[in-house]
């Protein structure tokens, strides 16, 4: 994996929330990460169609979440945050964007009560 990344827990109205922190460069896809792969539903839904993109079955897939729009390619997925910031479109390798999900899977898994 190229990325580091960190777990943080913020304290919402007395409750604890898991956050999965990126280097600043991938805000959009800490941003993505942290709202709309959110269950292991969802990000084995997503990590599915980036299998399919990368073995040809799809030749691309697009998905919406309920923050960002995503494009998945074989080679790289764009991820576009829906509200208006600047520099609101990151783009990350796929597989790198696989390594990342499994990750936030299994932190969520180990720090979920």
């Amino acid at each position: 994996m190229k990325y580091n990344y960190r777990v943080e827990f913020l304290k919402i109205g007395g409750d604890k929330s898991f956050v999965f922190r990126l280097p600043d460069e991938l805000k959009v896809v800490e941003i993505f990460m942290n709202s709309d792969i959110q269950s292991e539903y969802v990000s084995k839904k997503f990590k599915d169609y980036c299998t399919q993109v990368q073995n040809g079955k799809l030749k691309e897939k697009s998905f919406s979440g309920d923050i960002c729009s995503t494009t998945i390619t074989p080679d790289y997925v764009q991820i576009v945050l829906n509200y208006g910031e600047e520099n609101n479109v990151t783009s990350i390798e796929t597989s790198e964007l696989i390594l990342l999900i499994e990750a936030f899977v299994n932190e969520r898994k180990k720090h979920t009560i």
